[in-house]
C-alpha cells in the first residue's frame, strides 16, 4: 500500500475547490436563471485587446444595456473567460476614462472600449477596477 502525505488543511482547501467548482457548474448550468452574453473577439490574439461595444448608430449597446449576469468572453477557439457584468463594466468604464475608445465590429459600426486582456487576470489592478 502506498502511503501518501498531504499537508495540513488540504481538507479544507478540498472543500474550497468544491465550493468554486459548484459555483462555475451554477453559471454554466444555469438554465434561464442567469443570463450570460457571448462575445467573440478574433483580434484579441493578436492584440491583447478585447473590444467591448457600448454604442452603435441607433445608440446604447453592448455592456450599456445588456441584461446579463455574465459575459462569455471567447478570445481563441474554444477558449474563454467568464465575467460577471458589474466586474466588466467597471473596467470598461476604466477604459473609456482612460481614451481607450475605438470603432470596431461589423465594418467599424460600433463603438467601444478597446480593454487590455490582462486587466482581467489578477493581480493587476489600476485605480478603482477592482
Amino acid at each position: 500500500m502506498t502511503e501518501v502525505l498531504t499537508r495540513a488543511g488540504f481538507d479544507i482547501d478540498l472543500r474550497k475547490f468544491q465550493q468554486r467548482e459548484a459555483a462555475l457548474a451554477m453559471v454554466l448550468l444555469s438554465r434561464g436563471t442567469q443570463l450570460i452574453e457571448h462575445k467573440r473577439d478574433c483580434g484579441t490574439v493578436r492584440t491583447g485587446n478585447l473590444f467591448i461595444e457600448y454604442a452603435q448608430a441607433s445608440g446604447p449597446s453592448g455592456i450599456a444595456t445588456t441584461q446579463a449576469d455574465t459575459w462569455a468572453l471567447e478570445y481563441d477557439a474554444n477558449t474563454w473567460l467568464l465575467v460577471p457584468t458589474r466586474r466588466l463594466l467597471q473596467l470598461c468604464r476604466l477604459a473609456y476614462r482612460e481614451r481607450r475608445r475605438t470603432r470596431g465590429g461589423d465594418y467599424d459600426r460600433q463603438r467601444g472600449v478597446l480593454l487590455p486582456l490582462r486587466w482581467l487576470i489578477p493581480p493587476y489592478v489600476r485605480g478603482g477596477a477592482s
